[in-house]
């Protein structure tokens, strides 16, 4: 199976990608961060990095499913780089 990586936090098991071939949003939701492509961005006005600073700060909860043993998020955020956004200082 192929997994997606999420444009905001990171996390690289998405069942379905953010955005579509045809760059439609769908409505994917992260497993980790809760952020759903098509409602947070575009109904909401949330950037990716406004909302990952936002659950960041909230203390980085997961959303759904039991969270990894691993989980590292400074690991997880080096995954950004797959998707061409820079937000590790």
């Amino acid at each position: 199976m192929k997994y997606y990586t999420c444009m905001v936090c990171g996390y690289d098991k998405l069942d379905e990608p953010p955005i579509d071939e045809y760059g439609y949003k769908t409505f994917e939701v992260c497993s980790c961060c809760g952020f759903e492509f098509g409602y947070h961005d575009d109904d909401l006005g949330y950037t990716y990095r406004g909302y990952l600073e936002e659950w960041i700060k909230e203390g980085a909860k997961w959303h759904s499913l039991p969270k990894p043993k691993d989980f590292d998020l400074k690991k997880q955020l080096l995954n950004m780089s797959l998707c061409n956004i820079n937000f590790v200082e």
